[in-house]
This record gives C-alpha cells, sequence and structure tokens, in this order.
C-alpha cells in the first residue's frame, strides 16, 4: 500500500506512534524513550536512529523497542462502560479511593477513557485505543451531543424562566456555559426529572449551570453520547462496542475523512513552516505530493 492511498497511514510523531504500537499511555511510551529504547530504522534499510519524540515517522518505518522491531499494526477497540457513583475517572486515584483501574485491567491493553465523568455523577463513559476516535468527540467544533439525565429536588413548571436560561447559557468565571436543549421529563409534588443536552465538555458544567440557578441538583447520570446510549447496560457493567455502533459515532463526529483532511492540513502548515525556517522536511514534502488531496488541502491551508 503506497503513501497516496487514501487508507494508508499519516505520518506521526514518533511519541504517538510509539504509544499506539506498545499500547502504552504516552507518558509511559516517553519514559520507553528517555531510557534509551526507542529506534527508528527508515525505510531505507540504514541503520537505527534515536530520533526525538516530536520528530516525524512514516508509514514504511520500522520502530524498535530494545533493539528488536515493534508491531505497529493495532486493532482499534471500543468499549462502553456504565460507571458507577463514587469512582475517579484516573487510572490511579491519588487518594486510594475507588477508580478506573478495574475497568482498564479488564479491558484489551492501550484502551484509555475518552473524557471524563465527576466521581458522582454516572453513566456512559467511553474507552478506546484509538487516539483520533477519542480526540473527534473531544473536539469542542465538533458539538457531539451528550445527553443527561438529571434528578431535581423541586418540581419545576413548563414556563420556569430556568429552563430556558439553561440553553440561553449561564456566565460562570467568564465562560457562558450553556445546553443545546433543556426539557422536562417528568415530575411530581417533589421533584423533577429532566434532560439536558450538551455539545460543551467544560468540567463540573451541569453542577455550575444548576448551582448559578439555584436549582437543586441531587443525581446526575450521562445516558447518551452521540448515537451512543446507556440502554440495557447496568451500572458498573461495561461491554465492547461493535462496528454498526462505532460507524454512527466517527458520522456524528465529522467522519474519518474529515478527520484526515484536516491532519494533512496541518501537515502542510508545518512542512510550510519548516520550508521559512531554511530546514525544509524533505521527506514530508515528498509525502505530501503524492497526497491525493494534496492540491485541494494545500490551497485550503
Amino acid at each position: 500500500m503506497g503513501s497516496s492511498d487514501a487508507k494508508s497511514r499519516l505520518p506521526q510523531r514518533l511519541l504517538k506512534r510509539a504509544a499506539e504500537s506498545l499500547r502504552l499511555p504516552l507518558r509511559d511510551a516517553a519514559e520507553c524513550w528517555h531510557a534509551g529504547r526507542l529506534s527508528v530504522r527508515a525505510a531505507d534499510g540504514a541503520e537505527p536512529r534515536v530520533l526525538a519524540l516530536e520528530a516525524l515517522v512514516f508509514e514504511d518505518d520500522h520502530l524498535l523497542l530494545d533493539g528488536r522491531p515493534i508491531d505497529t499494526t493495532c486493532t482499534p477497540v471500543y468499549a462502553l462502560l456504565n460507571k458507577p457513583k463514587h469512582v475517579t475517572c484516573t487510572a490511579r486515584d491519588p487518594n486510594g479511593k475507588s477508580d478506573l483501574s478495574p475497568y482498564l485491567r479488564a479491558l484489551p491493553a492501550g484502551c484509555f477513557p475518552v473524557g471524563r465523568l465527576d466521581r458522582d455523577t454516572t453513566g456512559l463513559l467511553l474507552f478506546t485505543n484509538d487516539g483520533d476516535l477519542a480526540s473527534a468527540v473531544l473536539r469542542p467544533d465538533h458539538a457531539t451531543d451528550k445527553r443527561y439525565w438529571l434528578w431535581l429536588d423541586e418540581c419545576l413548571s413548563d414556563d420556569d424562566p430556568r429552563l430556558a436560561t439553561l440553553v440561553d447559557g449561564v456566565l460562570h468565571n467568564g465562560e457562558l456555559l450553556s445546553a443545546r436543549s433543556a426539557h422536562i421529563l417528568a415530575r411530581n409534588a417533589h421533584c423533577t426529572e429532566l434532560e439536558l443536552t450538551l455539545t460543551q465538555g467544560r468540567k463540573r458544567q451541569i453542577r455550575h449551570m444548576c448551582f448559578a440557578l439555584g436549582l437543586h441538583l441531587v443525581h446526575l447520570h450521562r445516558r447518551g453520547i452521540g448515537p451512543l446510549h446507556d440502554g440495557g447496560l447496568a451500572l458498573g457493567d461495561w461491554r465492547l462496542l461493535g462496528e454498526p455502533e462505532v460507524e454512527p459515532l466517527w458520522a456524528a463526529v465529522g467522519g474519518r475523512a474529515g478527520l484526515r483532511a484536516r491532519k494533512v492540513r496541518a501537515l502542510f502548515r508545518y512542512a510550510a513552516e519548516t520550508r521559512s525556517a531554511g530546514a525544509p522536511h524533505v521527506r514530508l514534502e515528498q509525502w505530501l505530493a503524492r497526497e491525493p488531496c494534496g492540491t485541494t488541502v494545500a490551497s485550503d491551508g
């Protein structure tokens, strides 16, 4: 498969390629490099070299760990956890509290959580070893829908102005926090069930919004991420996602083709920067010249 193939691997920073290939977090892959264990043999068969972590490596380069080739093929894995309450969204809680470590041990190696939920919030958490999808889900400009169920300890009327304010936005620390939609699911004389759909992903956003508006939030649960939902998945359980679920998620975040085009634009910008600095990246220039959408992307960038 040549570089001109639309499905060929784009040039990547050494750190990212190493982390993906070794199925390690970026920090652990960097530690391998600092220990002098990582090297790269170029496609021309020259002697292995130690490159900078930020150096670009290409599809036909060979990564070596302790002098031995690393299998750089990585089968994408996607999984969904219905996170229970009182679980910290880190691999290791610094205070020794319950965290994601039991789930990470059960999942295939190299998986990591996409974003986080605060300790008291329950609901869907996506795991993957696919850094591209993770970045696409988290990018603010992709406006990926995330749906939340709120239990409020009060009865809201349909014309309560705070419902509209949740959508119009609440100012918090100089930033406007808002929901795409807010509607009542159920209520009685003592409580209200509310559904909010967010496209923003600020830390403790819903809790800040409720506090600012005087809404007494008893419990918060994330029930959906894009087309994914929590139906049939009990709290504390996880399951792998199949292609019929993954492809709609990709579509919801702009698709693989859109992501590739953005990356190619970034590579064109990087090539232009090195050229302007008087140190052109010859190999990258050659790769870009063979990229099918190169002419269009270059003119856009």
